[in-house]
């Protein structure tokens, strides 16, 4: 168990029932911690995410029925402050091989807390895209990104504050998840996708523009009325982008007209596919 991770009393017994749920899953059978208490995330609010990877074929009758039909066994504390999840290990590899980023990004910064420590190192290296599958998630999110500073954050001219708000988010997620899949790397979910983006090559040029961005959002409220639309804070910022994108990529190794051409992008990845 990782000597430095402190547990409150009412943790620690949690775990312990954790623990031995774990011991009676199969000798492969591993209790990792997940979510933001896994990596550098974490504050006061965080809950403990517990995943207990083990067979299937361990679990009791009534349990083995929950899981085939939710594909999880869930088990909350009672206070939606500690949970855990069961997966069985084929069946999490088999889901890890899809290249679905949320779960890939919990695995991949999971802790071992108990358990086969080879189970968690193994599945550890489904973890990271190969570079043709970061690639089509790559073009598919640049093109999001490209519409979403584009054209939505026009409407705060027009008045619409709760559309140009809703672009500006958009174009900070899709921002931010370029930044972790140009590193071939995994994203987690919205909660902790701006700190996952900070800590990537991409993301130390791109977030001071999405500071600023943030901080000017009151133009949005009240208008300067000195100041094209063009130029007020969060649109100059956003806007502001696309060349420290294209050149990041660029310097990161990668290659294609779609960074040269986001419109091609756009267009002939993120309308015509579904998210890869």
């Amino acid at each position: 168990m990782n000597e430095d991770i402190c547990f409150s009393p009412e943790d620690q017994q949690f775990l312990d029932r954790a623990i031995n749920f774990c011991q009676q899953m199969g000798e492969r059978a591993v209790l990792v911690l997940a979510g933001s208490r896994s990596t550098s995330f974490a504050d006061e609010w965080s809950d403990l995410d517990l995943w207990i990877i083990g067979d299937k074929h361990y679990l009791s009758d009534k349990d083995r029925r929950v899981y085939e039909q939710k594909r999880e066994l869930f088990v909350d504390r009672g206070d939606f402050e500690a949970h855990w999840s069961f997966y069985d290990e084929e069946d999490l590899r088999a889901w890890l091989e899809t290249y679905s980023d949320e779960p890939m990004w919990i695995v991949a910064n999971s802790r071992i807390l108990y358990g086969c420590s080879s189970t968690a190192e193994e599945l550890k290296h489904y973890c990271q895209y190969p570079p043709p599958v970061a690639e089509r998630k790559l073009k598919w999110m640049f093109g999001k990104y490209y519409f979403a500073q584009g054209g939505p954050l026009a409407m705060a001219a027009r008045h619409n504050v709760e559309t140009a708000i809703v672009a500006v988010g958009n174009v900070i997620e899709y921002l931010c998840k370029i930044c972790c899949v140009a590193d071939k790397q995994p994203f987690p979910y919205e909660k902790w996708v701006v700190e996952a983006a900070k800590q990537t090559r991409l993301g130390g040029m791109v977030y001071p523009s999405i500071q600023r961005a943030v901080s000017g959002i009151g133009d949005f409220l009240d208008p300067p009325a000195n100041r094209n639309w063009r130029d007020w804070t969060p649109v100059k910022e956003l806007r502001g982008t696309l060349p420290i994108v294209q050149n990041g990529l660029k310097e990161l190794g990668w290659v294609g007209n779609w960074i040269d051409d986001p419109n091609s992008a756009y267009f002939d990845e993120t309308i015509r596919r579904p998210a890869p």
